[in-house]
């Protein structure tokens, strides 16, 4: 590839980053434009006062397209400890050992002797490769499942996808999801920007110009104008944003409109909390069975808080469409209460987020995801969580990511072979 084309990347996110990644150690000349002060999107890190507070829960998929993508560049991570402790399922405002183990399935209050049968049975079937079509519900629909045994399973759905919706999902990529969740996860030392910082690095090493702080106002043939009133040429453009976001920048685009109106975000109202020490007798992790709640002190896992310190993520999962209440951090402080009581005199920093965004389309049953190439627009690609057809979250932004910037050489290359 000549290093005489120039590609620019508008979002500074995964996604941007690992595209400009790609293309600049191939030899194409690359700048990326970031709207805000910092690059990440959401997964920066905060750090309030030696604690390192992540935007919400993050789990790294030791199986999934990130990691592979983030170890084939070489960019450095450090995680060597698996989420351990004691594990809870909430169900009607009671605490019951989580079924997470043939140990644990046994002597669970959760579920009842046939209900156990069932788990089990349906466990397997999920990790033995079990696939289908419509949505993750009508496929839950179609196993008949005992109404416990099917508000535990969609509970593990909804922990694995980081969503509320198994009406809109599709039942393969969540099942994939859920398969990818038993391969593992890990939470990582000094937090996500540790990821970030190395994929910066990464960019400007291979020649790749970072702008954070750069505003885009409009997309069009290659050519990024910004709010300050400059303009940078192009001889292709990757927008690495949300597909409003996109369509925003390119409303002529008719397809980025489209997906604008037909995407369906995931959304979480998240407490993330610094404690100068967890209170004894906490459990470490809880999921809610009958409601979507996500409990995990991961600062057992990575080296998130200083000293005896602890860092913890209450979550709820929004179904999709609704928006935050107006008690969606005391409903959070109630599972907190429930988790871990004693935590409020402990508490030392906390991160309150309404509406979060996870992600931002969720992979439906009813429609394909957007393909890397706008087709209707002469050398415009798109990469984010809402792109492709590999996974979901991180992994799919990162997967569109790659195939973003490989489809950017292949546009490239055809104009070569044209002029010639």
């Amino acid at each position: 590839m000549t290093s005489s084309y120039q590609v620019n990347i508008v979002g500074g996110g995964i996604a941007g980053l690992i595209a400009a990644v790609e293309l600049a150690r191939a030899g194409v000349k690359v700048r990326v434009f970031e709207a805000g002060n910092g690059f990440g999107g959401r997964a920066r890190t905060r750090n309030a006062d030696g604690f390192l507070l992540n935007q919400g829960p993050h789990a790294f998929y030791i199986a999934g397209a990130f990691k592979r993508t983030l170890d084939r560049l070489g960019i450095p991570y450090s995680s060597d400890r698996a989420l351990g402790g004691t594990r809870q399922a909430i169900f009607e405002g009671k605490l019951h050992d989580l079924p997470a183990t043939a140990k644990t399935l046994f002597g669970t209050s959760l579920l009842g002797l046939r209900d156990k049968v069932q788990f089990a049975r349906v466990f397997k079937t999920i990790a033995d490769g079990a696939t289908g079509e419509g949505s993750f519900a009508n496929w839950l629909d179609a196993q008949k499942l005992r109404p416990r045994v099917r508000a535990s399973l969609e509970a593990l759905g909804r922990l694995t996808g980081y969503a509320n919706g198994s009406d809109v999902v599709s039942a393969k990529a969540l099942l994939d999801q859920v398969r990818l969740g038993l391969e593992g996860t890990l939470y990582l030392d000094g937090g996500w920007s540790s990821l970030v910082e190395g994929l910066a690095d990464a960019a400007r090493e291979a020649g790749a110009e970072l702008h954070a702080g750069a505003r885009a106002e409009r997309v069009a043939g290659g050519v990024v104008t910004m709010a300050s009133g400059a303009s940078w040429g192009g001889d292709a453009l990757i927008l690495a944003l949300g597909p409003t976001e996109a369509s925003a920048l390119a409303p002529d685009v008719e397809s980025l409109a489209e997906e604008a109106r037909q995407a369906r975000p995931a959304r979480v109202n998240a407490l993330d909390l610094a404690l100068s020490r967890m209170p004894d007798g906490a459990d470490d992790f809880a999921i809610g069975v009958d409601h979507p709640f996500y409990f995990s002190l991961h600062s057992k896992s990575a080296k998130l808080a200083p000293g005896e310190g602890a860092v913890v993520h209450v979550a709820k999962y929004l179904p999709v469409g609704e928006a935050p209440g107006r008690d969606a951090i005391a409903e959070l402080e109630g599972v907190a209460d429930l988790v871990m009581p004693g935590w409020r005199a402990l508490e030392v920093k906390r991160q309150e987020l309404r509406g979060m965004m996870v992600a931002n389309a969720l992979p439906r049953w009813d429609r394909k995801r957007a393909p890397v190439w706008v087709k209707e627009a002469a050398g415009l690609f798109v990469a984010g969580d809402w792109v492709g057809e590999e996974g979901m979250i991180a992994d799919a932004a990162a997967a569109s990511a790659v195939e973003a910037a490989g489809a950017v050489r292949a546009w490239l290359g055809s104009r070569v072979a044209r002029a010639a």
